[in-house]
């Protein structure tokens, strides 16, 4: 009681601030939310008592791990964004072990100032890393094991951060009073003030130039996506002895501004030859606009086509060819016709898939690379090759996948159009390591081929067989 018979609340029995923590006005329970959150403090200022010294320990073995990791992208890396993770990985690595060997050596306790660099350090650069791990993660055991001492190192430096925030002091209180600045200590004051401003004009200015650097020299060409350009065309229809030669051009040009890498490729000549054509009640508009078929697909009142017949398929050019900015494959063919399945219409058709090359890169190997081989009914030759990682830190953050491209030869799974032959056609999959062939034929939205940019060409040219001399 006061003097005026005002009562003055006593927090708690003994005075104590904790009880006042648990209840609400009237002396009623606080609410749940900040029960747990009391409890969870107490708990982690708890933890950290107990496991300061050898989580400092743990998490300076950790940042080494980073360095080692980050040393052998910068001078193992394959291309220089290999290389800046690296550095980036270095840098982050020096701060933590940094500041957990200064914590560990410092016979008094240290400071926030020399605790808490490496604490941020270690959650931000596993943010990264884990978001890394986790933007297209597969159940790899290089993954998961990258995955689980990422977020148990990520723990241990919230942990660590939670107390020393909580638990150490701001920094050494002074025990005697300060003497006053002679002179010399203000001429060293204003060397060191100018010293500051300098170099935040520096930081100022780099702001403004390394962002626009890095955008112009790192992120723009790596986001260029390949433009290749495939042209044919039937030069020459010529009758011979033993029938008809036809001579084929087909053309590949880079027009883009980065090297393109062919996966795979395809030409195909075929023969169609006439019919009657379809009266007013038998329109065809059907077979045309039903799907997106291209170019080849047709209509006319006075001719009709029967199915188209194969004449001669194979590779434009070798599978994994690169192509530079600017340059062309060139490929002159020639197929022969027998006389007595001459055709008036002649037609090429081409199917190219192109990636670019520094985003699909696949370990060399020697001898035969396709394997023939039924899946789900269908026949199919298929080359399955591991994609190589750019680094050290790709390789523990990505996973293994393979690049696999494939004819479809016969079977089940064949065009079901009247203006292509259902076989052969050609296809490519960037898949996770460990599927089965019939992933490929039944690809799905995995992103890693758009991840990959991979795409594809084609081109379509006919030509109508000459007139026979008189």
């Amino acid at each position: 009681m006061t003097a005026g018979g005002t009562a003055v609340p006593v927090p708690g029995p003994a005075g104590n601030p904790d009880d006042e923590e648990g209840r609400g006005s009237g002396g009623a329970p606080a609410g749940l939310p900040r029960r747990v959150a009391v409890r969870c403090d107490t708990f982690v200022r708890g933890l950290h008592r107990r496991i300061r010294k050898p989580g400092r320990i743990v998490l300076l073995i950790y940042g080494l791990l980073l360095g080692y990791v980050g040393l052998m992208d910068v001078y193992g890396g394959l291309d220089l964004g290999a290389k800046m993770v690296g550095v980036l990985l270095t840098v982050a690595a020096g701060i933590i072990v940094g500041s957990c060997a200064t914590a560990l050596a410092s016979a008094a306790s240290p400071t926030r100032s020399r605790l808490l660099p490496g604490d941020l350090a270690a959650i931000l650069v596993n943010s990264w890393i884990m978001s890394r791990v986790f933007s297209d993660f597969a159940a790899q055991p290089v993954l998961v094991m990258t995955a689980v001492l990422v977020i148990s190192a990520t723990l241990l430096a919230l942990c660590l951060a939670w107390g020393d925030v909580h638990d150490r002091p701001a920094g050494p209180q002074p025990s005697h009073p300060s003497l006053p600045a002679t002179s010399s200590d203000k001429q060293a004051r204003s060397t060191v003030l100018g010293a500051v401003i300098a170099a935040g004009g520096a930081l100022l200015a780099a702001s403004f130039t390394v962002p626009q650097f890095y955008y112009s020299a790192l992120y723009e060409p790596s986001q260029e996506q390949p433009v290749v350009q495939a042209e044919a065309g039937i030069e020459s229809i010529e009758r011979r002895e033993h029938g008809v030669e036809l001579t084929v051009e087909i053309t590949l040009e880079n027009k883009g501004k980065t090297p393109v890498t062919m996966l795979t490729s395809l030409y195909e000549i075929t023969g169609t030859k006439l019919k009657s054509p379809p009266g007013p009640e038998e329109s065809e508009y059907g077979e045309i606009v039903g799907d997106n078929w291209g170019s080849a697909a047709r209509m006319s009142p006075d001719f009709g086509y029967e199915d188209p017949e194969p004449i001669q398929v194979g590779p434009v050019g070798e599978d994994f060819a690169w192509i530079g900015p600017d340059e062309k494959l060139h490929a002159t063919l020639v197929a022969r016709v027998p006389e007595e399945k001459d055709y008036p219409l002649y037609r090429v058709s081409v199917d190219v898939a192109v990636a670019r090359a520094d985003r699909v890169e696949v370990e060399s190997r020697t001898g035969a690379s396709r394997q023939t081989m039924t899946c789900e009914g269908t026949d199919i030759a298929q080359d399955r090759r591991p994609l190589t990682h750019r680094g050290t830190f790709d390789r523990l953050t990505e996973s293994k996948r393979e690049l696999v491209t494939y004819w479809v030869l016969s079977g089940k799974k064949g065009w079901e159009s009247p203006w292509w032959p259902p076989f052969p056609w050609n296809g490519v999959s960037i898949e996770h390591a460990g599927h089965g062939c019939d992933h490929a034929l039944n690809p799905d939205d995995d992103g890693l081929e758009n991840e990959a940019m991979v795409g594809w060409t084609s081109t379509v040219a006919e030509a109508w067989r000459p007139p026979d001399e008189p």
